[in-house]
């Protein structure tokens, strides 16, 4: 496991982070890693109970509000409340995402539908809430999407599906349009893509299939949570203040092209 001893133990003190999909997995380690370090964190999910569980074991100055990002009207909510449980919003992390594994004939228009809405549609207007707020903000903010290493090679349906890699490769052209349309407005955007993670997300993965697939990446391993969320923290730091409008690979190199 990372410990994080690479950033001050204070690294992120005085700031606030917005964590979506952050009930269990790479949010939930993302949450963690931040307030390790200082930070104020309000962890957002659709996962009520989870959320409990999470805020149960975290400590810190950790905030939980649930919401769903496929529902335009729940994310305007979620923003609400950190506009009144925060003093500003600092640092955006997307991490509010579903995965399938569907084969293109049992792929139907609904699938399509809730797959964008919740991965494409969801990841822009969260972001577009955090930059209005952003944008407000004397030292400006930080925003990190969580795409995936799908996006550059395909999903196949054994992993992830076509849908699911369309909207993480949509994630990237997002994230570089957003950077275009910001530059210069001290507001700063990345993208992460994970390459094969070992967490709840894809517990659908038997488990000889992860073996083979940990066998076949350079590293010889899937990556953790814990992988994902040190370089998150990282693009939210100061060391990564030249990093823009970038996707970062976070995948023992399975995206080798």
């Amino acid at each position: 496991m990372t410990n994080y001893s690479t950033f001050a133990s204070d690294a992120f003190s005085g700031r606030s982070v917005l964590v979506t999909g952050a009930a269990s997995g790479m949010g939930l380690e993302t949450a963690r890693a931040f307030l390790s370090k200082g930070a104020e964190v309000v962890l957002a999910d659709r996962d009520a109970d989870g959320l409990q569980r999470a805020r149960g074991e975290l400590s810190g100055k950790v905030h939980t509000v649930t919401v769903d990002v496929g529902q335009p009207d729940s994310i305007e909510k979620m923003f609400e409340y950190c506009d009144s449980n925060l003093a500003r919003l600092d640092n955006l992390v997307c991490c509010a995402a579903v995965i399938t594994a569907k084969k293109i004939p049992d792929q139907d228009w609904a699938h399509w539908e809730r797959v964008m809405s919740i991965n494409l549609l969801g990841t822009f207007f969260t972001a577009k809430g955090a930059i209005s707020r952003m944008l407000t903000n004397e030292n400006g903010g930080n925003i990190v999407c969580v795409a995936s290493d799908v996006a550059y090679h395909g999903g196949g349906g054994l992993i992830a599906d076509t849908a699911y890699a369309a909207s993480k490769a949509g994630t990237l052209s997002m994230v570089k349009s957003i950077g275009r349309e910001l530059a210069g407005k001290n507001v700063r955007i990345n993208a992460l893509n994970p390459g094969p993670t070992d967490s709840p997300m894809h517990s659908h993965i038997d488990p000889a299939l992860k073996e083979r697939i940990a066998a076949n990446l350079p590293m010889r391993r899937m990556g953790r949570p814990d992988d994902m969320a040190a370089a998150i923290m990282f693009l939210c730091s100061e060391a990564a203040e030249f990093v823009y409008g970038s996707a970062l690979d976070v995948d023992g190199g399975s995206s080798f092209r």
